[in-house]
């Protein structure tokens, strides 16, 4: 029975027959994932945290978005997302499974398709507290903070590397449509100021924007762990293997 994968079993095998999305259809392939090959839904359920990594061009924050999308072949051979590697694990970027908004964001962290990433630390829930303008005062996760790039005391960085009460001006927000829409939901547009008054520790929230909703687990036959939106998985077309052995 052909069917999309958001709507297939979970624990059973399910061969991929099409992907309906040339770019990711082309992502996937990168990774070793064809028509023919055998995938098996997981049934879990998965919390995602932003991470700190450091690349070729030194420490940058991911969000948990970013982080599941962002696929490592680590040193001893085998493939994770980023969001599942441990401390001090290292490797490099294999392939993305997200669009040209993740790639372009990640650029502009300095990291690249085939660049060397080593996982430095998981990021706890945090809650920024911050003042757009003169008046007004803005609350948000460090998922956002990762995603506004700007500048601060002459030097180009994320928020999330903000210091307390020095202007940053936001000359770019990381991520595709979902992660602009999220942030500018806020008030917060390019060019807009921000002045960093408080982190503290936050209770773990759903995020929202491209860390939002329920996450798709696809394990595939040599083990590799795939993290897929809803409406990426309505994309990927497999045929259950159980229901035509059934036939």
């Amino acid at each position: 029975m052909r069917i999309s994968l958001d709507q297939a079993p979970v624990g059973r095998s399910l061969r991929l027959a099409a992907v309906l999305h040339p770019a990711l259809e082309r992502r996937l392939s990168r990774m070793g994932l064809y028509p023919g090959c055998v995938l098996r839904r997981e049934d879990e359920e998965v919390a995602l945290q932003p991470v700190r990594v450091r690349g070729p061009k030194g420490e940058a924050t991911l969000s948990a978005g970013m982080a599941a999308k962002v696929v490592v072949h680590h040193d001893d051979g085998h493939k994770t997302p980023i969001i599942e590697m441990l401390p001090g694990e290292a490797g490099h970027i294999e392939g993305l499974t997200s669009g040209t908004g993740l790639e372009q964001a990640l650029a502009t962290l300095g990291l690249r398709e085939d660049d060397r990433i080593q996982l430095l630390r998981k990021i706890p829930p945090m809650r920024y507290t911050a003042r757009l303008g003169e008046r007004r005062r803005l609350y948000f996760t460090e998922s956002v903070a990762a995603k506004l790039w700007g500048e601060l005391d002459g030097r180009k960085v994320q928020f999330a590397n903000a210091r307390r009460d020095h202007p940053f001006i936001v000359t770019a927000i990381l991520g595709g449509d979902a992660a602009r829409e999220q942030v500018e939901a806020l008030g917060i547009h390019t060019g807009s100021t921000l002045v960093l008054e408080h982190i503290a520790a936050a209770n773990a929230v759903q995020g929202t924007g491209d860390d939002a909703g329920a996450r798709l687990v696809v394990t595939s036959e040599d083990g590799l762990r795939l993290y897929l939106g809803q409406d990426q998985a309505a994309r990927v077309i497999v045929d259950d293997q159980a229901q035509e052995d059934a036939a």
